[in-house]
């Protein structure tokens, strides 16, 4: 049977290419999507863990943006800086624009830099905090990855903008300028996203944060090393993005192979017609049919994989998207790859084994 497979894949190298490229883009759109997926929510906790506020007040669902409906006033600082056991706060506004790269996208972070500095230790390494509306400040790994420096122009909401300042360590977003800016630039004078509080001693958070929940009810308090539980749940679709994302990978390699069993039975109906005639069992005949399938699919896998690999890296090369790979999704990735190969073949390799042998062989 081996002989038999390795010889029909052999006999048919464009159709066997085909095949394994459909079963490739399969596991490369899962691989990749996954990847960048995991990698920006990843890569988002570690900044925003990295912060140092034990505690974020906002409003559930609110966002500092055109659309947005429920911001926060900036004033509610002053309210909490006098709760017991708050050591300083820091308001803070986001904007979300696409990548300048033209993938992904990326926020710009409005702060208040001296009570942000004061939470976070983030200090300028060059240059200057930002001063005016029209310059911004960058972190040390978009400098690096864009090739930015003080001086160099960037686009900020569709504007062109001047670095003023290199920061580090890498916390938040990785654009920043002045609340003020934001606020004047998205017309939300007043208002912010959230409010950073920094409390006096971290061991006592909990007790900090059930102040503020009496203090000020009605709003959104969120323990900072609780971010990750939510974070995901924070980006509309995610996990609706990712099903789709598998179940189109599924569909496209599924189909892929469907379409070239079907033609190669179709090319093959004599050759089935002398297998049957030599008493190959039905159950032979399909066997033989989804061992080709399922070797052109660990094909497919192994070349999917390999891209996705060489992509990943050329992405992160390019931009400051960041991916992270795990062993499950590679495995699902895989395992979806040679499931879709053998569930398009089964079609085929039924109506094959199927074939009367008299008119098999009599067919032109």
């Amino acid at each position: 049977m081996d002989n038999l497979v390795a010889s029909n894949i052999r006999q048919r190298p464009t159709r066997t290419l085909l095949s394994v490229a459909g079963v490739a883009l399969g596991v490369v759109l899962i691989v990749l999507n996954t990847g960048l997926v995991e990698g920006m929510l990843n890569d988002r906790i570690k900044r925003e863990r990295g912060v140092g506020a034990e505690i974020r007040f906002g409003r559930s669902g609110a966002m500092l943006s055109p659309s947005s409906s429920n911001p926060v006033d900036v004033r509610y600082a002053d309210r909490l800086m006098k709760i017991e056991g708050v050591g300083q706060v820091s308001p803070v506004g986001y904007y979300i624009q696409s990548g300048n790269s033209g993938l992904g996208m990326e926020i710009v972070e409005g702060v208040e830099f001296e009570s942000y500095s004061a939470i976070t230790g983030a200090k300028v390494v060059e240059g200057n905090a930002p001063k005016t509306d029209q310059e911004v400040m960058i972190d040390e790994f978009k400098a690096l990855h864009n090739k930015l420096k003080v001086g160099s122009d960037i686009q900020v909401f569709g504007e062109t903008k001047k670095v003023s300042g290199i920061y580090s360590p890498q916390v938040g977003s990785r654009i920043k300028m002045p609340l003020s800016a934001l606020q004047n630039a998205l017309s939300a004078e007043g208002k912010c996203f959230e409010i950073l509080v920094k409390v006096k001693d971290p061991e006592k958070q909990d007790d900090v944060r059930q102040r503020i929940l009496d203090e000020l009810p009605g709003n959104e308090i969120l323990l900072t090393r609780d971010l990750g539980v939510g974070v995901g749940r924070e980006i509309p679709g995610i996990k609706g993005f990712v099903r789709a994302v598998l179940v189109l990978s599924v569909i496209v390699s599924a189909l892929v192979i469907l379409l070239a069993m079907y033609t190669t039975i179709t090319e093959r109906t004599r050759e089935i017609g002398i297998l049957k005639s030599l008493g190959a069992s039905k159950g032979f005949i399909i066997g033989v049919i989804e061992k080709e399938a399922l070797t052109i699919s660990l094909i497919g896998v192994l070349v999917g994989l390999i891209i996705s690999m060489i992509a990943a890296w050329a992405l992160e090369r390019a931009t400051t998207l960041q991916l992270e790979f795990t062993w499950s999704w590679i495995l699902r990735a895989g395992l979806i790859g040679l499931g879709a190969g053998a569930l398009g073949a089964l079609y085929p390799a039924i109506r094959a084994a199927n074939k009367d042998a008299v008119q098999a062989l009599s067919y032109e």
